[in-house]
């Protein structure tokens, strides 16, 4: 997705990574993503390039606020705080994309769902029949058999193998 946007490589976070047990620092780690992509901005404008945040397992820490068990410092909800900031802001930054992965949008917390925020969804289910599971597979597995790492005979038995499991 970066390159086909000519954005910048993009910075990949592991949800969980986000947290510390110290106070603030969960914020302050929210705020450092998306520094160098302010700094641009500031800089030089419409003519900054795109950058890309993804965060993995989003659902780490983006919960609901309001309900969050086991968190009496209130963490969690001030790091869904510091996004909502850095999403939509007093200052505007246009050279920013945030995508976000989880398979637990049920409980990501609603207001950064909204318009203007994470607003477009793209669900993708599991494969439901034994020829996407070889599909997917063998899209994946086909590099290390091009680098000559295992052959293509073994590929095809491996692929055969686990694509008949469910």
């Amino acid at each position: 997705l970066a390159r086909v946007l000519n954005a910048r490589e993009p910075v990949i976070v592991n949800g969980p990574e986000i947290m510390d047990k110290f106070v603030g620092e969960a914020e302050r780690n929210i705020r450092d993503l998306f520094q160098p992509a302010e700094k641009e901005w500031e800089q030089r404008g419409e003519e900054s390039e795109l950058h890309m945040i993804v965060f993995d397992e989003f659902d780490a820490i983006a919960k609901s606020r309001g309900n969050s068990i086991g968190d009496s410092s209130g963490t969690r909800d001030s790091v869904v705080n510091q996004l909502l900031t850095k999403l939509d802001g007093v200052e505007e930054i246009s050279n920013v994309l945030v995508v976000a992965i989880t398979n637990r949008k049920d409980l990501i917390d609603p207001a950064l769902l909204r318009p203007g925020r994470l607003e477009v969804h793209v669900e993708i289910e599991a494969p439901k029949t034994e020829q996407q599971r070889k599909d997917i597979l063998k899209i994946l597995l086909n590099p290390m058999c091009e680098c000559g790492r295992i052959s293509t005979r073994d590929l095809n038995i491996i692929i055969d193998s686990v694509a008949k499991r469910k």
